[in-house]
């Protein structure tokens, strides 16, 4: 690889069982009232590992459950057992889900408790029985929809994996499946090279310690749940799952569970900054704090800095194609208001060891300060989509006078005197809602299917501080436009992040010269209904 990292060094089960045998009984993983030490943990993990490399068509791994054991345990199961991981949430509709095991050529599933009801459909849908390795349960000798399973009972029988997998340049770490434009998910693809890189270059940055307490935000579909795994892990921290009804209380969870790492996004700054909840030091353990998925308003994070005074404040940048993260900066209370542009935090300047290029719309590099497109080059880069060649090559490109592979990130950027960029705005039809990557065209789609109209519009609206607040869809008035039902419908094809706020039936939706929807005029309407 391009740096030379020793994989096996950088891999995450490395991580976990160095970790694991300088703290064997300090607690891994915390869910609720139950924990579960590195020893335990890593052992149910290794077990769980060693009957995987039992079974064939293990290439890929696919788990499907949520913020339970299986959730963590399993995810680092499928890395032990040099697999790729690919993540189901058992909340999204079944049809998505099996979208996405056919589109990753997914035959094996590490199932939850949470996620066995859902096996037979998902089977049906896919066209063909899947093997199910169930970890915490005891399953039926049958089972509709089922290839071949393992349980409980096989994972207690196995000797548990305790080396690391060979992994050359190359090999697929895991993908992670975004919206889509075309009304299908698309998986991004990350190497171990490129997961490797980005974990030394972030832990040199802000590595847990040993006496961290680490929240888990996020589900497992986004690629940073492996980041809160792999780095508390690591570093021998606690990973504090935050269930999903403590989303509408996270000020109360930072608190009662004595956390002093977070990362998040930014909205959760937004939502308890608008409620008046970010007191100036009521957070005082947090240590590191670190907010990514959106533009983070000026307010919001000099409000958050205030709450958390003992703790560094990151706004972090990178698309989900770059390995998680690729730029951090660092908050400065009494400076960073001054250096924020459109009421906005800056995002910072990429890890060393990358090159990054705004274009302006002819596509000419921009020297100095100025605004345009970013792209992105270097060892976190990952190979593009997963069979999607020709999507990988739109997104990942040459560039005339340029060495090496591009990736376009179809973000607005601009870049200050001191080198420093500021994000401005998307320039496609993607949005960033409340920390999820949501392109407009798959809600459209959606949205065209269950209406049977071709004329509809789905915008982000309002949006302050450049920060989106909410999905709106727009469809003429007819015959079966009737809001609740277009709601159930789009609800039963869509995650519920992507499934619109509000549903506006209008006489006529305003078309330009071309005919097409007039997304201007579209908002315009929207701002003075």
């Amino acid at each position: 690889m391009s740096d030379a990292l020793d994989l096996a060094t950088w891999h995450p089960w490395a991580g976990f069982l160095a970790a694991a045998a300088t703290h064997p009984e300090a607690t891994a993983l915390e869910i609720g009232d139950e924990h579960w030490s590195y020893m335990a943990l890593g052992d149910l993990a290794g077990r769980i590992a060693q009957v995987l490399l039992t079974l064939p068509d293990r290439e890929r791994v696919a788990v499907l459950a949520s913020r339970s054991l299986t959730t963590y345990a399993g995810s680092l199961a499928v890395f032990a057992a040099g697999a790729a991981h690919v993540a189901l949430n058992p909340s999204h509709p079944p049809a998505r889900n099996a979208a996405i095991l056919r589109k990753a050529g997914v035959r094996t599933l590490i199932v939850g408790p949470e996620g066995w009801p859902l096996v037979a459909e998902l089977a049906q849908l896919v066209g063909q029985p899947l093997r199910v390795l169930a970890p915490l349960q005891t399953l039926p000798s049958a089972s509709e929809g089922v290839l071949e399973h393992r349980d409980a009972q096989d994972v207690t029988n196995a000797p548990p994996v305790v080396a690391v997998p060979p992994q050359a340049d190359g090999d697929l770490a895991y993908l992670v499946f975004t919206s889509g434009s075309t009304g299908e998910p698309k998986g991004v693809a990350i190497h171990h090279d490129n997961l490797a890189v980005y974990m030394r270059n972030f832990r040199a940055l802000a590595a847990p310690l040993a006496s961290d307490r680490v929240a888990q935000t996020y589900e497992l579909t986004f690629d940073v749940a492996l980041h809160d795994m792999f780095n508390a892990w690591w570093s021998g921290a606690c990973l504090v799952v935050m269930p999903e009804r403590a989303m509408l209380a996270p000020a109360r969870f930072i608190r009662d569970h004595g956390i002093t790492y977070w990362f998040s996004v930014a909205s959760f700054a937004m939502i308890l900054q608008r409620q008046n909840l970010l007191k100036p030091g009521v957070f005082p353990r947090l240590r590191v704090s670190m907010l990514c998925g959106e533009a983070l308003p000026k307010a919001s994070a000099t409000a958050w800095s205030a709450a958390a005074p003992n703790s560094v404040l990151y706004n972090v940048y990178g698309p989900t194609e770059t390995t998680m993260e690729l730029a951090f900066y660092r908050w400065e209370p009494g400076i960073s208001e001054a250096h924020c542009k459109r009421g906005v935090a800056p995002i910072g300047i990429p890890f060393d060891g990358h090159r990054h290029l705004l274009l302006d719309d002819q596509g000419r590099v921009i020297e100095g300060p100025g605004e345009g497109e970013l792209y992105l080059s270097g060892p976190q880069v990952g190979p593009g989509y997963w069979g999607d060649e020709a999507r990988t090559q739109a997104s990942f490109v040459t560039l005339p006078g340029q060495t090496g592979r591009w990736y376009r990130t179809g973000d607005r950027i601009e870049r200050d005197e001191h080198g420093v960029y500021h994000f401005i705005s998307r320039v496609d039809f993607q949005v960033k809602l409340r920390g999820n990557r949501i392109e407009l065209g798959e809600v459209e789609a959606a949205l065209r299917e269950v209406t049977g109209v071709d004329l509809v519009a789905v915008l982000a609206h309002p949006v302050v501080d450049g920060v989106a607040q909410s999905l709106v869809a727009c469809v003429p008035a007819g015959p079966g436009m009737e809001v609740d039902s277009l709601r159930r419908a789009l609800a039963e094809r869509l995650p519920k992040a992507m499934v619109p706020d509000r549903i506006c039936v209008l006489d006529d939706l305003p078309l330009n010269a071309n005919r097409k929807i007039d997304r201007g005029a579209l908002t315009q309407l929207l701002d003075a209904a």
